[in-house]
């Protein structure tokens, strides 16, 4: 049997992250084909990254995870004084000079430019210096080593202790980090590259010119989850509630900023009873609203319970690399209401024929009196077909399959 290694920031069952959960589910499913580890920081949120798991190893669900502690918490200011550094830097007219001064400028740059990087992303963390020890000393073990998340140190300085069989799977999208110049080596490292979406790898192909690498669109297997018996019940005030669901990190970056104003200026021009319930860990203030419900992090079960019973989905996040709780919506037969600016949530709704985009208030409205007053019976098939079709576990591990054959073969 095979014996394969996933290398991602944090890894738990209460651990609240995309593509954290990706990571555990994927490790899960592939446990019954190979000998899984995954390699991680004893951290449980992702603001501090402070020690919360203890540094050992403990099997979870039939994966064998290796936590290491992260030296020292995220490190916010100097990691900004470095981004700025790093900017000033890769500026061409900071460097161009004449002949060998040219030359001599560029290699100048570009020591610089690759020690402010490592001090970047030791800033940024979670900076787990042990893990890279260790994966160093015992890469040979493994047949093939997965790196999950473009973002951080374990993947930064991880994909340079063996290269020729690492497997990266960047979840990456148009943000303003993916255009500092340290990822640039980053994404030509690996033998293989696995994409979540034909928009995700568009938009890398572009960036880094990198489509000569072996890689592949995955996606995720999507299973309709059960719902619990009750407990989701606890947090709307009975079952005839009408509401709209919003599932994910509560958080200005994922755009809950603007969709209070916007569900706050529908309830002002729309009277009703319809409430908005959030699911999630909250990483900025929740305003106060009587029809604003905040349900907390909450179990599988309980959240599959509310999704059942909601209308629709809101996803207002500018930035997704695959946005799994919209397919766990399509696959329970729920519409997405999604923001338009986001090209991964505008290809699962014009793919799926399944939901709503919005770019305004108006189109915002528009679509939450849609799938409050019309029949969406079609709709909700329409979803359901699209994650039968594109997202089911036997497509997915499949082509890790062929991904792990093609770099064990490179010794």
């Amino acid at each position: 049997m095979r014996k394969i290694a996933f290398v991602v920031q944090r890894y738990g069952i209460e651990v609240n992250g995309g593509a954290e959960y990706f990571c555990r589910i994927l490790a899960e499913k592939l446990a019954d084909t190979y000998k899984v580890d995954v390699l991680t920081s004893c951290a449980l949120e992702y603001v501090t990254w402070a020690n919360w798991y203890p540094a050992e190893s403990t099997s979870i669900n039939g994966v064998q995870v290796h936590r290491f502690s992260t030296q020292y918490e995220r490190q916010v200011k100097e990691s900004s004084r470095v981004e700025h550094k790093l900017k000033k830097w890769s500026r061409p007219e900071e460097w161009q000079g004449l002949g060998f001064l040219k030359m001599w400028a560029r290699a100048l740059v570009g020591k610089t430019v690759r020690r402010y990087g490592r001090l970047w992303a030791r800033y940024q963390g979670p900076y787990t210096p042990e893990l890279i020890t260790y994966l160093k000393r015992n890469h040979q073990q493994y047949d093939a080593l997965f790196f999950i998340t473009y973002l951080y140190y374990p993947t930064t300085a991880g994909l340079n202790v063996a290269p020729h069989k690492s497997i990266f799977i960047p979840t990456a999208h148009d943000e303003l980090p993916i255009y500092l110049p340290l990822f640039d080596p980053v994404f030509q490292k690996p033998r293989a590259i696995l994409f979540l979406t034909p928009a995700e790898q568009s938009f890398v192909h572009q960036k880094f010119k990198n489509d000569a690498i072996y890689n592949d669109v995955i996606g995720v297997g999507i299973e309709p989850a059960s719902a619990g018996s009750g407990e989701a019940m606890t947090t709307i005030p009975d079952s005839n509630t009408t509401y709209v669901l919003y599932i994910g990190r509560i958080d200005v970056a994922k755009g809950c900023d603007m969709l209070f104003d916007l569900f706050f200026r529908y309830k002002e021009a729309n009277p009703s009873t319809l409430k908005l319930v959030l699911v999630g860990q909250a990483f900025m203030p929740i305003p106060e609203h009587p029809d604003l419900l905040s349900a907390g992090f909450v179990d599988e079960p309980t959240k599959a319970a509310l999704l059942a019973g909601a209308k629709a989905l809101i996803m207002p996040s500018p930035y997704e690399s695959l946005s799994m709780v919209t397919l766990e919506s399509f696959a329970a037969g729920i519409p997405v209401i999604a923001n338009a600016d986001c090209a991964v949530l505008r290809d699962h709704i014009i793919g799926s024929r399944a939901g709503f985009l919005y770019r305004n208030y108006a189109d915002f409205e528009e679509s939450i009196n849609q799938v409050l007053t019309q029949d969406i019976s079609e709709m909700a098939s329409n979803a359901r077909a699209y994650i039968q079709q594109y997202y089911t576990w036997p497509t997915v591990l499949a082509k890790i399959d062929k991904a792990v054959a093609y770099v064990s073969e490179q010794k």
